[in-house]
């Protein structure tokens, strides 16, 4: 990108001399220049067809001209090509997400599932060159996303999950963990991540969360596990509130992680799950590299020899019959 620029801009103020002087000199000391008696009648002098009078001005503007250039020159203006080379490593991560019927419990705002959604997008807005996909799961689980750079793509995608897209009577992790490795087989990135959001325990599939966490391991994939909801909340019944008790299977979660080099994280309100995602952001880093090179050329060259051009030729012009002192 080229950029124009002055190296020194305070050296602008120097231009206020020339200008004074100019002002000075026409405004004040000019008409007051010395009137010479002569001792003839001009009257009687032919009259010449053009008046040349205004050639004495001639050395005082280039000599203000001159130093303006100089002031200009003082100033450095410069142009810069600047050139950006950015070097970026991706990671590729699968988002599996519960969309159980306990995911639509309120003891978050407005439910369990919206608030993971949100901050699910979120956690999508602050990655770079990373591939993400996602996962979502219940009774069953399938592949709702494939690894993708489209971030605004992939945000209406979670926007648009309910609850009751699918059946929603279970929790099959094993299932979902499965589906995710599938889709990071052909991934060729040094860095592959599934973040795991659910608030309960695997009771469907056909696979166990620990096999399917040991096979994601020989894959190079590491697992962080999310545990949300309260630990104990109320809700409505037709016989009046309740506390319910969670059926969070914070074990398994934690085993999911362990295997895979991972972390389980429990989160019992949305600030906690909002931090979660931050945290996690932080471990799983994009790696970028930017080299930044500048080329320089300065342009005061050559307003500083036509300064002294100029510069010269008035004190040479004052001289001559062009500058007459007791006219100008």
């Amino acid at each position: 990108m080229m950029q124009e620029y002055f190296a020194n801009p305070e050296a602008a103020w120097l231009a206020l001399v020339p200008a004074i002087f100019l002002l000075w000199y026409f405004i004040w000391y000019s008409p007051r220049r010395v009137v010479v008696p002569l001792s003839y009648d001009p009257s009687d002098l032919q009259k010449q067809g053009l008046n040349w009078s205004w050639l004495r001005f001639i050395p005082i503007l280039l000599l203000n001209a001159g130093l303006l250039l100089c002031v200009y020159a003082l100033m450095r203006p410069q142009t810069s090509l600047e050139t950006t080379q950015r070097y970026s490593e991706g990671i590729d991560i699968m988002l599996l997400l519960d969309t159980s019927g306990s995911m639509e419990t309120e003891d978050f705002s407005p439910n369990r599932l919206e608030v993971a959604k949100d901050n699910a997008i979120k956690f999508i807005e602050g990655r770079v060159d990373d591939r993400i996909g996602l996962v979502v799961f219940a009774e069953d689980a399938f592949s709702y996303a494939p690894l993708t750079l489209d971030y605004e793509l992939l945000k209406k995608q979670i926007s648009a999950i309910k609850s009751k897209m699918m059946p929603n009577k279970g929790t099959a992790i094993g299932s979902a963990i499965a589906i995710g490795i599938n889709r990071m087989m052909d991934s060729d990135s040094k860095s592959r991540v599934m973040i795991l959001m659910t608030d309960g325990a695997s009771n469907r599939g056909q696979l166990e969360p620990a096999l399917a966490a040991r096979l994601a391991r020989k894959r190079g994939i590491k697992i962080y596990s999310i545990g949300i909801g309260k630990k104990t909340f109320t809700q409505q019944t037709a016989f009046g509130p309740q506390t319910v008790k969670s059926d969070l299977d914070e074990e398994a979660l934690q085993e999911i992680a362990d295997i895979t080099g991972g972390l389980f994280f429990r989160s019992t309100d949305e600030s906690g799950l909002e931090t979660i995602f931050s945290k996690i952001s932080q471990m799983e880093k994009t790696e970028i590299l930017e080299e930044t090179s500048k080329d320089v050329t300065d342009k005061y060259p050559q307003f500083l020899l036509w300064g002294i051009i100029l510069l010269v030729a008035g004190f040479l012009l004052m001289g001559t019959f062009l500058f007459n002192p007791l006219e100008g």
